[in-house]
């Protein structure tokens, strides 16, 4: 089956689908970009794999009272996000703005494919629980000049309208934000941090 072939309103509604409370930080981008792709044939099986570490914190840390935010590499959270779904019956809020090109820095076709893929598989769950994912390499800010030439800056960062602000944490009850990261933690995540935690605790957790 080729990119073209696929109902790309279908997978969209696949991934929104129960977010409840976080249906507006689930992002039409990706979608909206994949409609205008070079058209290429999709892998039929489904690309798996995921850090059963990342999960076993997950499922350690996640309550009425934890808010989870999971920043590592887009190919792990599209994967971490079939596993939470359908054998732990966590909603993802998958929490991609990416803008897909084929001379893009970041997003490939093993992103469209973990994309289109691990959300046909998505089972319909009616959950209390929720889990944001989001990029990792949505930027590198160690990139030079040279490594963009012949190629399109669709990297982004997360602004205001991201991620929930404090009011909405507090009104869904939530009083402490935990996030599971690698390396160190970005700048425009740290940003949030920075923000919030005037206001609520704030635990950051490296994961590689």
């Amino acid at each position: 089956m080729t990119l073209q072939e696929i109902d790309l309103r279908n997978v969209y509604r696949r991934w929104k689908s129960d977010l409840g409370p976080f249906q507006g930080f689930f992002r039409s981008t990706p979608f909206v970009s994949l409609q205008t792709y070079d058209d290429f044939t999709l892998e039929t099986k489904n690309i798996n794999g995921y850090d059963q570490k990342v999960v076993d914190i997950i499922m350690e840390n996640i309550n009425e009272n934890n808010f989870l935010i999971i920043d590592l590499p887009l190919d792990e959270i599209l994967n971490l996000a079939l596993v939470l779904n359908n054998e732990y019956s966590i909603k993802p809020i998958l929490n991609v703005n990416l803008l897909f090109h084929p001379f893009g820095i970041i997003g490939n076709k093993d992103n469209i494919n973990k994309l289109i893929n691990n959300g046909l598989e998505l089972k319909k769950i009616n959950s209390k629980k929720f889990v944001m994912l989001i990029p990792y390499d949505r930027y590198n800010d160690k990139l030079w000049t040279n490594d963009l030439k012949d190629k399109l800056n669709n990297q982004y960062g997360i602004g205001e309208d991201d991620i929930p602000g404090i009011n909405v944490l507090k009104e869904l009850e939530y009083s402490k934000v935990i996030i599971l990261t690698k390396d160190n933690i970005k700048e425009d995540l740290n940003d949030y941090v920075n923000f919030i935690n005037k206001d609520m605790r704030v635990q950051i957790i490296k994961v590689m």
